[in-house]
């Protein structure tokens, strides 16, 4: 008939109807779907941070590796060499005492004017004397440093000098052997002063009056960092003038030279 609508088939109204509709079974599938995702991502997370972690730990482990391999090279390679090349650069100085600058004419850092034997730290050992306490060229070069305005040898007054207990040769390393009843022997041009061991003692390194002069008598001072590589205070020994003379010491073992 005109202007009635048929009457739906059976089933299409409730077709109809449902559309749009969300049932329980899809709402578990999607949350189930969804937390699945989450997890998944939090996994990935996760093993970024875990790689992250251990690509720090990796480098610092790598870091620490290298800088332990860098202490052991300075402690012993490097300082092995720098040592024996002090020791052959000294040796050059034994059999000619002419090389060695009178007091008078030592004018700049480095200037060489003396000559130490010391037993305690080995028969053979021995290292010039260079002028000034600078790194370069005097201690890592030559190995022992005369301070600045303290007493010349065997001269009244405190003989001061100074060197490298750890690195660039080490040449006071044993510094801290020396006891009772040590000598240390030091030549320059014309003579030889033997100087004895009075005591010891570890100071902060503001201290520095410790190597100033001492009025009455004839004394000398050594002094190095300790402890080795750290550094944070003072190892000081003072010595006494025992004799001095125009030749070797009586005793005295010198090897290569006169």
């Amino acid at each position: 008939m005109s202007g009635i609508d048929p009457a739906p088939e059976s089933g299409e109204s409730d077709s109809k109807s449902d559309a749009g509709k969300v049932f329980p079974a899809e709402i578990e599938t999607k949350t189930d779907d969804a937390l699945e995702v989450i997890e998944n991502q939090n996994a990935v997370n996760s093993k970024s941070k875990i790689n992250l972690l251990q690509v720090f730990g990796e480098i610092f482990l790598t870091l620490g590796l290298i800088l332990a391999l860098f202490v052991g090279y300075k402690a012993v390679i490097q300082d092995s060499v720098v040592s024996n090349e002090q020791q052959e650069l000294a040796t050059t100085y034994k059999s000619k005492p002419s090389r060695f600058k009178e007091f008078s004419d030592v004018k700049k850092q480095g200037d060489v004017f003396a000559q130490l034997y010391i037993p305690r730290f080995g028969d053979n050992w021995t290292r010039l004397v260079g002028e000034g306490t600078r790194w370069h060229p005097t201690l890592n070069t030559i190995g022992v440093g005369h301070y600045l305005g303290s007493a010349w040898p065997g001269r009244v007054g405190n003989f001061a000098v100074a060197a490298h207990r750890g690195g660039f040769g080490g040449a006071f390393k044993e510094i801290h052997r020396l006891v009772e009843g040590d000598k240390v022997y030091v030549r320059t041009k014309d003579y030889w002063f033997v100087y004895k061991f009075l005591q010891s003692k570890i100071v902060d390194p503001t201290e520095i009056q410790l190597v100033g002069a001492k009025p009455g008598g004839r004394y000398m001072t050594m002094t190095s960092c300790t402890p080795i590589f750290v550094n944070t205070q003072r190892y000081i020994v003072w010595l006494e003038l025992l004799s001095t003379s125009k030749k070797a010491p009586a005793g005295l073992k010198i090897h290569g030279g006169d």
